[in-house]
This record gives structure tokens, C-alpha cells and sequence, in this order.
């Protein structure tokens, strides 16, 4: 037998080997979802949207956290009576998309129904910390990390203003290290709650 062939061979037994498990999990996954959407879109008594959040809890169980899935489980949740829960659905959505149209609703809707009241605007916190709630965490990644970038640019040009006199450099590394700093500062800590938010 030829080597080529027969190392052909060999890749091929070892990649159909591992295809058909990855194949097996994406079909089930695929069928919990549809499963769990026909279930919401059926339902009408609070029972049965507690049927669909479960299905759509096995989901995330199976390992599928998107913004989608955590978007209509809270969606069943609020319809299920279980609004704390939804309103930690539709928080888990944020940290992924920020703030969308939805998720506000979804947020209002369920905060009214824990309190009883009707809920017109979100808590006052997400105003003050808006970046924190409309960005989603990826992003607030990315603008931590350029602003780590603009701190080191700006403490890089200090550092070569020293060994030429150009004052003009001097006013642009102060920029650089401040802006910076402050914007690694708050994005960081905005990522670091996140990451903690969804470690709990």
C-alpha cells in the first residue's frame, strides 16, 4: 500500500472518529432549541412556559450560552411567574449584547411583576454606569485594553521627551497617560464585575 494512502487513511479514521461526536452534540443542541421555541410559542398557561425555561435551562446545560437562548428564557421566565430569575436571564443577555430594546422590556417587565408595581425606567445605577450596561463585555474588553495602549504610548513619548527637548511632546504624553489610565481603570473594572457577575 502506498505511505500516502495509507496516511490518508489514517487521518480519515481519526477525523471521522471525532466528527461524529461533534455532529451527535450540534444535532441535539439544534433540537433542544427548536424544541424549547415551539414550546414558548405554543404556550398558554404559566405551566407550560416553565416547560419551555427548562428546556431552554438544558440547553445551557449542554454548554449554549448566547444572547438568544438567555433573551427567551427570561422571556418564559416572566411568563412563568419566576421573575428573579428572569431578571438574571435578561442581565446575563446584557453582559453579552448590552442593552438592546428587548432586554430593557424584558428587564421592566420582570422587575414589575416582583414588585407588583409597573416599572416605567430601570434603576438609576444604569445611568450612572451606562457604559457598564450598553457595552457588551467584548467590547469593554477591547476599550480597557487601548486604553492600557494610550497610557504606555503616552509614557513612551515622556520618555523620549526627555532626551529631546520638544514641548510639544510634553502636553500630548500627559493626554496619552491620563486618558488612558482612566479609561483602562474603569473599563477593567467594569470587565472585572462581569467576569465575577458571571463566576457566581
Amino acid at each position: 500500500m502506498n505511505l500516502r494512502l495509507f496516511i490518508s487513511l489514517v487521518l480519515f479514521v481519526i477525523v471521522s472518529f471525532f466528527a461524529r461526536p461533534l455532529c451527535a452534540e450540534y444535532s441535539t443542541r439544534q433540537f433542544l432549541w427548536e424544541q424549547a421555541n415551539a414550546q414558548a410559542a405554543s404556550a398558554t398557561k404559566p405551566e407550560d412556559y416553565a416547560k419551555a425555561a427548562a428546556t431552554y435551562n438544558r440547553l445551557q446545560a449542554e454548554g449554549v450560552v448566547t444572547a438568544s437562548l438567555l433573551m427567551n428564557l427570561g422571556s418564559a421566565l416572566v411568563m412563568a411567574g419566576e421573575s428573579a430569575k428572569a431578571v438574571s436571564a435578561f442581565s446575563r443577555a446584557e453582559r453579552y449584547v448590552g442593552t438592546t430594546p428587548e432586554i430593557r422590556q424584558g428587564l421592566l417587565a420582570s422587575i414589575s411583576k416582583q414588585t407588583g408595581q409597573k416599572q416605567k425606567e430601570l434603576p438609576w445605577i444604569r445611568t450612572a454606569f451606562f457604559w457598564h450596561f450598553s457595552l457588551p463585555c467584548q467590547m469593554r474588553t477591547r476599550i480597557a485594553l487601548v486604553g492600557w495602549l494610550f497610557f504606555w504610548g503616552g509614557l513612551l513619548v515622556r520618555l523620549m521627551k526627555r532626551h529631546r527637548k520638544i514641548h510639544a511632546l510634553e502636553s500630548l504624553s500627559e493626554t496619552g497617560m491620563f486618558v488612558g489610565g482612566v479609561t483602562f481603570l474603569i473599563f477593567t473594572a467594569s470587565v472585572i464585575t462581569t467576569v465575577l457577575q458571571e463566576m457566581i
